[in-house]
């Protein structure tokens, strides 16, 4: 009996002696574990701050810009004299101007914005200005150096970038740029900024040679038509135009056709466009198979 007793003593002692052990191992990790977590929790919020300090000082410039300022900034159009730009309703303006040149919804077919919003800016109606996984992905391009870079930009993006900023490709225009951005979504409607953005982007070259900005002279340059009557695959030709206006222009310099090889380029281009269309519900199989049939070609001005 007393051997039994002191067999089972040796045995509790030794099984505490290990649950001792394993409870000081286990809050010397757990003790390691909260070191390690405070640490970088500090680390994390002191980089944090300095790269807000940083990003506040890159965009002094879009911070300290009044709304008023900003908004003139934006809507400026060349060949816009007649534009009341204090009119709350600057659509109202583009509707009514004089100037053939510069439209409003009035006078520029759906199939336009639907190529456009499809092929450059899926979520342009629902984002604030900006879309931080494309940004973050243009930056981790930027990092890394690599080649084939992808746009990172909103529609709202592009017309900031237009129509205060450069294209020189540093942190402060990028800083200033989404600052801007997500200001403008702010002080003007999204129809405000996607019928002014229409009306100020280059669509590359028309058939004398000339370079041609805008929805309304890029729809009379090249197809001899108003941008209301421009078809699916005339808008989304037009629209496939803007990621590089004078890459896919389907016009020289000297305004005469570009050989089939290099006006090919330009109609994959519109392909891609149809093809988000489709994918983004915006069109039919039908309209799309339509459209793909359409001679672009044969339907272009020349001299």
């Amino acid at each position: 009996m007393e051997n039994q007793t002191h067999e089972n003593n040796v045995h509790n002692h030794l099984h505490n002696s290990k649950f001792s052990k394993f409870e000081i191992i286990y809050k010397k990790l757990k003790h390691l574990f909260i070191g390690f977590f405070a640490i970088f929790a500090c680390t994390f919020i002191i980089l944090l701050a300095i790269s807000v300090f940083y990003f506040q000082s890159l965009a002094d410039e879009s911070v300290n810009m009044s709304d008023n300022e900003l908004r003139t900034k934006l809507l400026n159009i060349a060949g816009s004299q007649d534009i009341n730009y204090n009119n709350k309703h600057i659509l109202t303006e583009y509707n009514g101007s004089t100037n053939s040149l510069i439209v409003g919804p009035k006078h520029v077919n759906s199939n336009v914005i639907k190529a456009l919003t499809s092929s450059e800016d899926s979520l342009f109606f629902y984002h604030n200005g900006i879309l931080p996984k494309a940004i973050i992905r243009a930056v981790g391009q930027d990092i890394f150096n690599t080649e084939a870079a992808t746009g990172g930009s909103t529609i709202t993006q592009q017309l900031v970038k237009n129509q205060l900023l450069t294209n020189e490709k540093t942190y402060n225009r990028k800083a200033n740029e989404l600052i801007l951005s997500m200001r403008t979504e702010k002080i003007l409607t999204k129809d405000e900024i996607i019928y002014t953005y229409l009306n100020i982007v280059p669509f590359g070259r028309d058939y004398n040679g000339s370079d041609i900005t805008g929805i309304a002279s890029a729809s009379y340059s090249l197809f001899g038509k108003a941008a209301t009557n421009l078809n699916i695959a005339e808008s989304a030709y037009l629209i496939g135009l803007l990621q590089s206006p004078y890459y896919y222009t389907p016009y020289d310099t000297d305004g005469s056709l570009k050989s089939d090889a290099q006006i090919q380029i330009g109609l994959d281009r519109q392909h891609y466009v149809l093809k988000r269309m489709l994918v983004e519900g915006e069109i039919t199989a039908y309209d799309f198979k339509k459209a793909e049939k359409y001679d672009i070609k044969q339907h272009l001005m020349t001299k």
